[in-house]
């Protein structure tokens, strides 16, 4: 080999050297860019275990690279997700492809769930089967909230589409619907999108108008907008009202697809402009404070629902640390993060009112964007939550009170479901249960109370769900053979029943001991009444005198010849005057009585004197043929008592 050639070969050999050298170089570089990347990247066999993963398996998994080796990647993937990414491979393999992009969710070994957007790419060997497959994932947890945003965002187009006061319309090329609004779908006399979506203006109520709208459309297609048209329509109801139409091309990717068009009933613009006025003004005075502020926190812009709320014509250009109450200027701080994160907090936090006093609310606050997607500035919405705060404070004051009424109460109270279980309770002072209450917390009144008890129970529940009155019921209860008696009323409440009892033992024993003072009052007040009413006085030794007053019937005729006798034996009479000047009628009942009374004195010894026969008696003795011969009768009680005394004279004589 000549010198040039071996100088040849060793300049070639130090190219080798150098070109090796930065191979090595760019290896590490991209080993090095592999191993550091926040993405996963992973390769699979055939059978999809892992044959490799990078560092960020540790992020994702919760597993160090070489504990995922040898692994089936499904076993990370979410259940869910596992058999449509097998199925989306399987497809792909089916048909050749080569790049596979899938999104689906992984979980890490804590539980965490991410979703991720996998781009993979199959290898095939030389016979075209699958060898390997490489991939890229990346989490798209913002993406998935950028959906959720565009989602809400899209509702609530269609929620503002639907609340415009014009009705909102648009057609195909051929004039078939392709959507409106719900102002539009009345005067259709249609509910649902659905009903008209296909249909055109030949088959819908205005129909006779429908050559001139077809026209229209067309022309738009054709020329471009046309703008406030004022033309008939008729409606569902068959009215027919004027209406001033605006429409425009539908455009998709630069290409006329069909028509835009809106609509005003311009027969009541007045009424529409007044409801306009009032819509604006019911914005423009909504009690939530709306405002916006860059990003040093100085405001841009206050509705004045805001700056009313913190007592200011306007609060342009203040700083919101100025007026934050400072303890709580961290919230704010924290607020703000959360923000540029791209969360939404909804925090309560406290404002100084200009009179120095603390106005509390409710703030939500979210990130405003340029058109380049950089942060901005920030919006938030303040609900005053002051008085809800102090009202939520009062009503705990109020159930405070209650809860120390409820504990003054004496009385029993439980609270039963609709079907009879026992959910709740409270004792009386006494403390006193008939069972302790894990006994029968729980429980159904049949399978604690005696049967009886539970019976009446079941009985008035069912009353109270009939009538809905207030049902009134006693009962007793055995306390080691010591018999407790019980008041209860039963109450709704919401859908349970509420019982109140009261122990009214020693109630009830003061009523009976009360009720049996009462019949011995009684029974003493009726033999006063006996001894007035029929009194027997000694006036000399051996005559007695019965002075009668008042009507006389069964009882007190029975009472008088008792009296009597007992007065003449309890004397030694031998002269009994009954005086009946006091009273006014004598029938057969009261002779016969008097008949008896003297009869029976008779048999012990006595005469019986009658006295005080008025003219009125004496014809009524008369008429009714009373047979008095075996009575002595004087007109006045002084006569009887003269004869009396004059008898007994002679007697002793």
């Amino acid at each position: 080999m000549t010198t040039p050639d071996l100088s040849m070969l060793q300049a070639e050999c130090a190219q080798l050297r150098t070109q090796i050298s930065n191979l090595q170089a760019e290896l590490r570089r991209f080993k090095s860019i592999v191993e550091d990347t926040d993405q996963l990247i992973t390769e699979v066999d055939p059978q999809g275990c892992f044959t490799y993963v990078n560092s960020a398996a540790e992020r994702y998994f919760g597993e160090p690279p070489a504990a995922c080796l040898g692994r089936s990647s499904l076993d990370f993937l979410h259940p869910d997700d596992r058999e449509p990414a097998r199925q989306a491979l399987i497809d792909h393999l089916q048909r050749g492809e080569r790049m596979l992009t899938i999104e689906n969710r992984i979980v890490h070994r804590s539980g965490q769930i991410t979703p991720m957007l996998w781009t993979i790419t199959i290898h095939y060997d030389e016979q075209g089967q699958f060898a390997s497959a490489t991939s890229i994932a990346s989490e798209i947890s913002h993406i998935q909230r950028l959906r959720n945003e565009l989602s809400a965002s899209r509702a609530m187009l269609q929620l503002v589409i639907d609340n415009l006061p014009q009705a909102v319309f648009w057609k195909d090329r051929e004039g078939r619907f392709l959507g409106c609004n719900r102002r539009f779908l009345a005067d259709a006399g249609l509910q649902s999108v659905d009903e008209i979506v296909g249909r055109t203006d030949f088959e819908l109520p205005w129909r006779e108008y429908a050559e001139a709208y077809r026209a229209d459309d067309l022309a738009v297609i054709q020329h471009g907008p046309k703008y406030n048209i004022e033309e008939p329509l008729i409606r569902q109801d068959g009215t027919t009202i004027l209406i001033r139409t605006s429409k425009i091309p539908l455009q998709r990717n630069g290409e006329i697809i069909g028509v835009l068009g809106n609509y005003e009933d311009v027969t009541l613009l007045r009424q529409q402009e007044d409801e306009l006025r009032t819509f604006k003004l019911l914005v423009e005075n909504a009690p939530d404070g709306i405002a916006i502020a860059d990003l040093t926190l100085t405001l841009q812009y206050t509705n004045p629902a805001l700056a009313g709320m913190l007592g200011y014509e306007t609060l342009v250009g203040v700083n919101v640390k100025d007026i934050f109450y400072p303890p709580d200027l961290p919230i704010l701080q924290q607020i703000a993060e959360q923000v540029m994160q791209g969360l939404t907090p909804r925090e309560i936090v406290r404002y100084v009112h200009r009179d120095g006093r603390l106005v509390t609310v409710q703030a939500s606050a979210l990130a405003l964007y340029d058109r380049h997607g950089h942060l901005s500035g920030y919006a938030s919405i303040n609900r005053d939550i002051t008085e809800q705060i102090e009202a939520e404070e009062e009503l705990r004051r109020s159930e405070r009170r209650n809860r120390a009424l409820l504990e003054a109460m004496p009385d029993l109270m439980f609270l039963l479901s609709a079907d009879g279980v026992f959910l709740d309770y409270k004792a009386d002072r006494s403390g006193r249960l008939l069972l302790p209450p894990e006994a029968f917390l729980g429980r159904h009144v049949t399978e604690v109370l005696p049967p009886y008890l539970a019976n009446q129970v079941l009985v008035h529940m069912a009353r109270l769900r009939e009538t809905g009155e207030m049902q009134q019921y006693e009962y007793q209860l055995d306390f080691d053979g010591r018999i407790e008696e019980y008041e209860a009323r039963m109450v709704s409440s919401n859908q349970d029943v509420l019982i109140l009892a009261r122990n009214v033992t020693e109630q009830r024993r003061m009523e009976r001991e009360r009720a049996a003072m009462q019949e011995q009052i009684i029974a003493a007040q009726q033999a006063t009444l006996r001894e007035l009413s029929t009194p027997l006085m000694p006036i000399a030794n051996g005559v007695v005198v019965m002075p009668l007053i008042g009507a006389i019937d069964t009882a007190r005729a029975q009472q008088i010849m008792e009296t009597l006798l007992y007065g003449v034996a309890e004397h030694h009479a031998q002269v009994a005057i009954i005086d009946i000047t006091g009273v006014k009628v004598v029938d057969t009942q009261v002779a016969g009585a008097l008949m008896r009374a003297a009869q029976a004195a008779r048999m012990l010894g006595a005469q019986v004197l009658l006295t005080g026969i008025s003219p009125e008696i004496a014809q009524t003795l008369v008429h009714i043929g009373a047979e008095l011969r075996d009575l002595v009768t004087k007109a006045t009680l002084q006569e009887g008592i003269d004869y009396a005394l004059k008898r007994q004279m002679t007697v002793r004589r």
